[in-house]
């Protein structure tokens, strides 16, 4: 049986990045406000680096507030003072780009929301877009509609939600925590396709370059509507499929792991290599086969948060005997 750990041994030691997302997302519970208080607290080279993203990120929302936001220009001018300040690494300060590339989950793993108007009506319609590039986010709607949105989403809704309806557009995924409104309904749009939401928590899957678009609902009740097919009503524990080519809708039982990736860390106990590939298929939504003579051989425990797919399965190569290759959306364990 093979174990490998990828828990932080030394906090005090190490930029807790996950820590300072979190508390400037302002998603931090009690514990990790204690934690990352302690960290800044323990050297004065912590603090300062804390007050340069605090305020990196107070210039990227006030940038936000307006129609021409420049998060590059706010982002460079921290990593410039960063490599000012931090000549002496503390275990290691990452201040070269390749490796201060792994920050920005700070400014732009959050979704950046722009907003942008219309000027064919007389009262203008504004719009606000949020956007996620290269890791998920949590927001909160008008309406108190809570929502995750993955890698690569974008999601807008205009200055008029939540007033006769509440409307959004959706391209990518993401996991929605409905406020129940029962006089204004919640509708998201996707491509081809308008959910109209009954209930309370589902998961959609729609990005326009895919074939398909599934929503999967987890609680209460939503239904579909597309054009040419007859509407569908979900009941928990299913899954709605439309496939954009054959313009077809049909129903079937939800994966249970279709929440997964919401997560804020992804947890393997005792799972042999092809459990492990299922659950890291969720998490990264890549397709991941093993060779069926290492399906069963090798077994591991540990926990993912923020690791690359390549800085995964070089830690478990360590223990395991495999090897793999990473094509644009396959891993491949041989």
């Amino acid at each position: 049986m093979c174990h490998i750990s990828m828990m932080v041994n030394d906090e005090v030691k190490t930029i807790p990045w996950e820590l300072i997302l979190k508390r400037l997302k302002n998603a931090a519970g009690e514990d990790e406000r204690i934690r990352l208080n302690l960290w800044i607290k323990a050297d004065d080279r912590h603090r300062r680096l804390w007050n340069e993203l605090q305020q990196a990120w107070n210039d990227v929302c006030q940038l936000n507030s307006g129609f021409n936001p420049d998060k590059s220009r706010a982002w460079k001018k921290v990593v410039g003072k960063i490599r000012k300040q931090y000549q002496k690494p503390i275990r290691s300060i990452p201040v070269h780009w390749q490796v201060a590339a792994a920050c920005i989950l700070v400014l732009f793993g959050v979704a950046t929301g722009t907003r942008f108007k219309t000027s064919t009506e007389p009262s203008p319609v504004t719009y606000t877009q949020y956007q996620t590039q290269y890791g998920k986010s949590f927001v909160t709607l008008p309406d108190g509609t809570q929502v995750w949105l993955n890698a690569r989403t974008s999601l807008r809704l205009s200055n008029r939600f939540n007033e006769n309806e509440r409307q959004v557009q959706l391209n990518g995924e993401a996991l929605f925590n409905v406020a129940k409104n029962q006089n204004i309904p919640f509708l998201v749009d996707i491509k081809d396709i308008q959910v109209r939401v009954h209930g309370t928590k589902f998961n959609v899957y729609a990005y326009d370059n895919k074939p398909e678009a599934t929503v999967s609902l987890i609680e209460g009740s939503v239904s579909l509507s597309a054009a040419g097919c007859p509407n569908i009503r979900l009941e928990p524990g299913n899954s709605s499929v439309y496939s954009h080519a054959d313009k077809k809708l049909y129903t079937k039982t939800s994966d249970r792991l279709v929440t997964l990736w919401a997560g804020n860390e992804l947890r393997i106990e005792d799972k042999s290599l092809a459990e492990t590939a299922r659950l890291l298929e969720s998490w990264y939504h890549l397709k991941v086969d093993v060779t069926p003579a290492l399906q069963r051989t090798q077994h591991y425990t540990f926990t993912v948060r923020h690791e690359s797919p390549a800085e995964l399965l070089a830690a478990m190569q360590k223990i395991g005997k495999f090897r793999y290759r990473i094509d644009e959306n396959k891993i491949t364990i041989y």
